[in-house]
């Protein structure tokens, strides 16, 4: 995956834990262990490219792709913003 790929999943990632958390509790408190463990996983290859993905598994990724849709569909925007965003900038 290139380096704009990754922050692209880590933002989308971002997006369907806030999406959760503000309007609808999608995932499980395990689920979202596990999303936040792919998200700082790929925060960690942006700095060691040697390091292995720790993608999430189909189960997750198929709800992933629900609330994604959905927050498309409802235009969603997060009340907060990502906190990591400006450290993955900072390696620009």
């Amino acid at each position: 995956m290139s380096k704009n790929q990754i922050e692209a999943r880590i933002s989308q990632l971002y997006l369907a834990l806030q999406y959760c958390s503000e309007r609808s509790k999608t995932f499980t408190p395990g689920e979202r262990i596990c999303i936040n463990q792919e998200r700082f996983q790929w925060m960690h290859i942006l700095e060691d490219e040697t390091a292995s993905p720790r993608p999430v598994s189909q189960i997750i990724e198929n709800k992933l792709k629900e609330v994604w849709r959905l927050a498309d569909h409802y235009n969603f925007k997060p009340y907060y913003g990502d906190p990591f965003k400006e450290e993955i900038l900072l390696y620009i």
